[in-house]
């Protein structure tokens, strides 16, 4: 990237919450925390600080399907960036005191999930949906399982699923090719542990819920998550549901937000949302309105559904949706940090990397009947699942339409 002043390197693992076992529920997340205190060489706040400095940014996620560490610094400071996670990831410590110190830090994360409502649903929402399921259970486990870690346990679960097979390291910046290796080489070593083999949990794609289900809470406003069908990822799938997901609520000018906030006034913000996985995938409309709105709103929401399965989208919805993702894409792309994880998610669920060209090719492909027969397959089931957080008696809640 000539033009970046700007370096992004990242680290992903292949794995995520789907390859904790039932008892090691949020061990991903909390491994996650743990790489960011004292390492053999740095103390937590060395780490922190070293970054900060150079007004750098340090940060890490866990989802379902992998776990992601990286930082963004300015070019000069590219072998900071690298010695950094190097760091970080390959030599820390894992001190009784530190694992004591962020069970607490852990436990405050989920509470103050439990107090947000708007938070709070889209746990709840992924919990009944899924069921039983690993895809429904929460990334950052249970206070059972949080303050149930040992020293003894994290280490174990650490060399169990942190070796370089298992791993894809992702640069972006105003590097040279030469460059980038021989940092790669100075700083990340190549060698798996005798035996081990990438092998990422595959599980088995799960049968949705599409039931009602209702949080009570004494809050004014009533938080919605509706689902439909979806589909695993794949380039292609990708590709089509995310216009989709422009044209009916990625925006102020998409339908739902024009025909449900502008027209009626019923809420402040709507939105949808695709969710992709290697065996399935989840189609997801969000919103918060007021208990006495809450049916309205839903019942509009369900009216536009099938009106789109019915009569599909206008011609003029897929070229404007193709023009809005291929500024975005190009917009995106500017930036070092969003190709570096553009690099390494492509590598994970496609093994092979689309460039900016190739995806907006794949955009400008998409026709008019494949993305009606798309929003078909999303929208075929009988009822929408719906999860609520809100101050509504249940009878109220159950006049509540679902059906499609």
């Amino acid at each position: 990237m000539k033009h970046a002043a700007s370096m992004a390197v990242g680290l992903f693992l292949k794995e995520g919450s789907l390859a904790e076992s039932n008892r090691e529920l949020g061990y991903f997340h909390f491994l996650e925390h743990m790489l960011f205190k004292d390492s053999e060489t740095r103390t937590s706040k060395e780490i922190a600080s070293e970054i900060e400095r150079v007004g750098g940014v340090l940060n890490g996620s866990t989802s379902r399907e992998y776990t992601q560490y990286y930082v963004v610094a300015i070019k000069d400071k590219a072998e900071l960036a690298f010695d950094i996670l190097s760091d970080m990831i390959f030599r820390p410590l894992f001190r009784e005191e530190d694992i004591k110190i962020e069970k607490g830090v852990v436990i405050e994360e989920m509470r103050s999930y439990e107090d947000a409502p708007d938070d709070f649903v889209y746990d709840y929402y992924f919990r009944n949906i899924f069921k039983k399921s690993p895809y429904g259970r929460d990334i950052i486990g249970t206070k059972e399982s949080v303050t149930g870690i040992t020293r003894k346990s994290i280490r174990k679960f650490y060399e169990k699923h942190y070796f370089p097979a298992n791993m894809v390291l992702s640069v972006s910046g105003n590097l040279k090719w030469e460059e980038v290796i021989k940092l790669a080489e100075k700083y990340f070593f190549f060698e798996n542990p005798k035996g081990k083999v990438s092998s990422p949990v595959v599980i088995k794609a799960p049968k949705k819920s599409f039931t009602k289900h209702l949080e009570k809470r004494k809050i004014e406003q009533f938080n919605v998550m509706l689902g439909a069908s979806g589909v695993p990822r794949d380039f292609r799938s990708v590709t089509v549901i995310q216009l989709l997901s422009t044209i009916l609520g990625g925006g102020m000018a998409s339908r739902l937000f024009q025909n449900i906030r502008e027209k009626e006034g019923l809420c402040y913000s709507i939105y949808c949302f695709p969710s992709f996985y290697r065996t399935t995938g989840l189609f997801s409309i969000s919103c918060a309105t007021s208990r006495e709105k809450a049916n309205r709103c839903i019942t509009l929401v369900l009216e536009e559904l099938r009106a789109i399965v019915r009569d599909g989208f206008l011609a003029k919805e897929l070229e404007d949706a193709k023009s809005n993702q291929l500024g975005g894409m190009a917009i995106g792309y500017e930036l070092p940090e969003n190709r570096m994880n553009n690099i390494g998610l492509q590598d994970i669920y496609f093994g092979k990397y689309y460039p900016l060209q190739a995806r907006m090719d794949a955009l400008k492909s998409v026709t008019l009947p494949e993305l009606n027969a798309m929003a078909k397959k999303i929208f075929s089931v009988p009822n929408l699942h719906l999860s609520c957080v809100g101050d509504m008696k249940d009878s109220e809640f159950q006049k509540i339409p679902t059906k499609l």
